[in-house]
């Protein structure tokens, strides 16, 4: 029991981080550019809001793959 709350722990903090990491190339991909030389509030605002649906969006993604992966796992041995 120990070992299998010790792996969800370990999980969850990498996919934390790794969804902050992920959420900078959702950024990037969007590619979102102002046309003045510095952002608007609405538009930092909109940046950050972007920023944590990132997160949100890559931390869902990783656990979803993790379910498939440990599902073809079981299917195969």
């Amino acid at each position: 029991m120990k070992a299998i709350l010790l792996r969800e722990l370990f999980w969850l903090v990498l996919s934390s981080v790794l969804s902050l990491v992920l959420a900078f190339l959702f950024l990037e991909v969007l590619d979102l550019t102002s046309s003045e030389r510095g952002l608007k509030p609405i538009e930092k605002v909109f940046s950050v809001q972007m920023y944590v649906f990132g997160c949100i969006f890559s931390f869902i993604s990783i656990y979803i793959i993790r379910v498939i992966v440990s599902a073809v796992k079981m299917f195969l041995y």
